[in-house]
């Protein structure tokens, strides 16, 4: 407050009476709350976002135990839980003293203490009362839907045993609508109805409930780590793991997303809570009085068998030492295991876990990387008989999307493969960011770049990864890239493998010095394999040596990636310029080389103009291939057109294993005369076409 508002030596970092505070504005109380917090503000920035919100010392009194006002603020979640606790903190005086002053009043010196109930509190409370109804049923849906699951196992089967329910959430062929297991917003990566939510059987649940078991037997243990890559449906498992306890009659503590729960944790905690004693009116009763930390944690202590199941962990990771409330939480919600077994869960590229499980022996690690096995993806295939596959055949839709079923339900739109979609965009994006985020941090460590280099060729190539993984785990993209417990690399999808070895091209990475091409005897009967092998093998021999029909390119030429045709760039002239798209389902070509010759000083006689060669390339080792040389001139005659400044050269070229005539086409109003010529591999490399031979020879 400032200064004419103080009385004489009246202290800055006292608390205010209710009246002083109610008379502030909000300039006032900014600077009040700067004198007796210097640090609730992290910076300059927050104190900015603060006073835009013109938040005056009555509105600051009256919102006191409303978080949700606090969070409008739109500051981080530290600073904004900091002020909501400053503000309760002059409430709760504020009303103890009022209460003294009163009892004082009437003679009562030591009543006892009975803090008012806010009307927020009373809608709390009934609001629990009514989660706590809301639990009890469906708790019931879900036990009785795994009890249907059940009942139609013993209906299908055939054999003598019935199948048991952990057989039938294991089968890929189980596809069925179940009760969700929390009664608060269901995350977005579970698709359903209101309250419902999809689930398609996994053969890894078998192993999931029984390292369960193995961890709940012995003392050893504390917890199941889910850990994987993106997208292969971990947190799936985990809720139909959730359902299968609920119908054991188990105490299971279900925390979907932790994003969420930073949000309010009490209430969220409080939910599943709710959910786990449901069948349990009398402990049901005890649970909407926790209101503290404390006091659930006190509860929590005092129970006997809980099964926690705690999904997106992740959300807890914080570098930013303005946010002990988040490092608070996690320590509280990590209490909660002290007694109790768990399942944790959370996206791979949480370091800090893996860095503390390297160290810890007392839990169990359950891996699951990559995408649908054989019986899942053929069931999936089973699920959509009619896809229309248009362009993309079977063996490309899976390699590109890794059978990773968050990839292949999001290409699925109407009946049809649409491989355009923005998910495939963004998974790409993300893996390219991170790609250039650690050429950014090894700029002048070549030793650690390199190391990066051969750890992502070997996942490529399915091969062991260089040592000291467990040192440069910052440096992995865990999402996409991982290595089992023999040291064999992996990778999730082609739409990544291809994304990241494209920047390992631009960055010139050699794969020639490398078993690139010693490993195709590995794939002998995967063409997507053999196809990426061979494309970027050539590409880094043009990269390097150039390409002999592209006169003067024998010293090489650089590399540069581009979106479209209008990405060209036509102001580097008098040199060879390899460009790759970016795109991964282009079907028109695989790069192009572009040359634009000018004169340096001469003028150019009239008529006379810069000549542009284009040199379009697609790159195939399959018997037959989509028609690109027409789709090309369809996709680039508009931008070829345009080029008037230029007198336009255009040769299509074909790099294949088989040799073959070229053709020349006359020209057209939409496109100049050139030829369609076609290179054998063997006049690309050598090296190339012998390894290809081999290959060929033993598939």
């Amino acid at each position: 407050m400032n200064a004419s508002n103080q009385k004489a030596g009246q202290d800055p970092k006292r608390i205010p009476t209710t009246q002083e505070m109610e008379s502030w504005d909000n300039e006032q109380l900014l600077e009040w709350i700067k004198n007796i917090q210097p640090k609730i503000f992290r910076d300059n920035n927050d104190v900015l976002t603060f006073k835009a919100a013109k938040i005056s010392g009555s509105a600051f009194m009256e919102y006191a135990e409303d978080l949700d006002f606090f969070r409008e603020i739109h500051l981080p979640l530290g600073v904004y839980g900091a002020l909501a606790s400053l503000a309760k903190k002059v409430k709760k005086q504020n009303d103890q003293s009022d209460q003294t002053a009163g009892q004082k009043r009437k003679g009562i010196a030591d009543a006892p203490e009975e803090p008012p109930i806010s009307p927020k509190r009373y809608r709390i409370e009934e609001s629990m009362s009514n989660l706590a109804i809301a639990a009890r049923e469906r708790r019931k849906h879900v036990k009785d839907a795994i009890t249907d699951i059940k009942c139609s196992a013993d209906q299908l089967s055939n054999s003598v045993e019935p199948l048991k329910v952990v057989d039938r959430l294991s089968d890929p062929a189980f596809d069925r609508v179940l009760p969700f297991p929390f009664l608060l917003s269901i995350p977005n990566r579970f698709k359903g109805s209101k309250g419902h939510w999809r689930y398609v059987g996994r053969t890894k649940f078998k192993q999931l409930v029984k390292t369960l078991d193995e961890v709940r037997c012995y003392d050893r243990y504390m917890s199941v780590w889910l850990y994987g890559t993106q997208g292969y449906g971990k947190s799936h498992l985990l809720a139909a793991l959730v359902c299968y306890l609920t119908a054991q009659d188990e105490r299971v503590v279900y925390i979907p997303d932790c994003r969420s729960l930073l949000v309010d944790p009490i209430v969220y905690i409080k939910t599943a809570m709710l959910f786990a004693w449901a069948d349990d009116v009398i402990i049901q009763k005890e649970i909407p009085p926790l209101n503290t930390t404390d006091q659930i944690k006190a509860f929590i202590s005092s129970q006997e068998n809980v099964i926690f199941v705690i999904d997106q962990m992740n959300a807890f990771k914080t570098t930013d030492p303005h946010e002990p409330e988040i490092r608070n939480l996690h320590n509280w919600v990590k209490s909660f295991t002290l007694r109790h077994k768990a399942i944790f869960s959370s996206s791979a590229n949480y370091t800090e876990y893996l860095k503390a499980f390297q160290k810890q022996s007392s839990h169990r690690v359950l891996r699951v990387d990559g995408g649908l096995d054989d019986t899942e993806m053929h069931q999936w295939w089973e699920r959509h008989k009619d896809l229309e596959m248009e362009d993309c055949d079977p063996e490309k839709f899976e390699d590109i999307t890794g059978r990773i079923p968050l990839l292949l339900d999001n290409c699925v739109v109407t009946g049809k493969i649409n491989l355009k979609r923005s998910e495939l965009r963004d998974i790409r994006n993300q893996s390219v960011g991170f790609v250039q985020d650690v050429r950014r941090i090894t700029k002048e460590d070549n030793d650690t770049w390199k190391w990066y280099c051969d750890y992502v060729t070997a996942c490529f190539l399915n091969e062991t990864v260089p040592s000291g993984s467990s040192g440069h785990l910052d440096l992995i993209d865990h999402r996409y890239f991982y290595h089992n417990d023999e040291e064999t690399g992996g990778y999730t999808c082609g739409l990544v493998r291809e994304a990241v070895a494209d920047q390992l091209l631009v960055e010139s990475r050699n794969f020639l010095n490398t078993n690139f091409l010693g490993s195709l005897r590995n794939f002998v009967n995967s063409r997507s394999m053999i196809r990426f092998i061979i494309e970027y093998a050539v590409l880094a021999v043009i990269q390097r040596d150039g390409l002999f029909i592209c006169e003067r390119s024998k010293d090489g030429m650089r590399l540069k990636l581009f979106v479209n045709s209008s990405s060209i760039d036509t102001d580097i002239t008098n040199e060879w310029v390899l460009y790759r798209p970016l795109n991964y389902d282009n079907k028109a070509i695989d790069g192009i080389i572009v040359r634009i010759d000018t004169k340096k000083k001469k003028k150019y006689a009239k008529g006379e103009r810069p000549i542009l060669s284009l040199y379009p390339i697609q790159i195939t080792v399959a018997d037959s291939h989509s028609d690109s040389h027409a789709t090309f001139l369809k996709e680039y005659r508009q931008w070829i057109m345009e080029q008037s400044k230029f007198d336009v050269r255009l040769e299509f070229l074909w790099i294949t294993p088989r040799r073959l005539n070229g053709k020349e086409h006359p020209a057209t109003s939409t496109w100049p005369k050139h030829l369609e010529r076609f290179v054998h591999l063997e006049d690309v490399s050598e090296k190339i076409w012998d390894k290809y031979q081999i290959v060929t020879e033993n598939a």
